[in-house]
This record gives structure tokens, sequence and C-alpha cells, in this order.
């Protein structure tokens, strides 16, 4: 279940911007993991997204998420950016 978690991430935040956001900057590394089912993703792979995008990690261990702690998920991410904003007006 951790490897189907983070395909799903790399495919949320996208192959191009992991290049550019973590030490492993070989887009072509980060698409073989979101679309490769036959390639095992590396401890690698998951210590330099993590590094890079750390509100992600309770998620991608457990498939929890604890907003209060700062730690989401993608699917919390996206459903949270639909809600009407809470201004007073």
């Amino acid at each position: 279940m951790i490897e189907e978690r983070l395909r799903t991430l790399v495919r949320h935040i996208g192959p191009a911007r992991l290049a550019q956001a973590s030490s492993i900057n070989n887009r072509r590394r980060w698409q073989t993991v979101a679309t490769d089912m036959k390639v095992k993703t590396r401890i690698e792979d998951m210590e330099a997204l993590l590094k890079a995008f750390p509100q992600y990690e309770l998620w991608l261990w457990k498939g929890e998420v604890d907003p209060s702690k700062g730690q989401y998920s993608p699917g919390y991410e996206e459903a949270d950016s639909k809600l009407p904003s809470q201004s007073a007006g």
C-alpha cells in the first residue's frame, strides 16, 4: 500500500515538479515511478520526495492525515481547496 500511495503522490505532484524540487532531478525516473508498475520504487525515491514535500509523510506511511500538524494527502488538499472561504464578511 505504501508503494501505491507513493505512486499516487508522484502523479499528484508531477514528475517535472519533483525533479525540480527534490534531490532526484531526473524527471524520467519520477515518470517511471508514477506509471510503470513493473518497476519497483526505491527507498531513495521516498526519501527525496519527503524531504521536498514533508507535509505528505503521515499519509505516505500510514494513509492518514492530520491537518492540525500540517499533514495532508493529495485528496484532502484537493477537497479542502474546493470548500467555500470561511472569511467573515
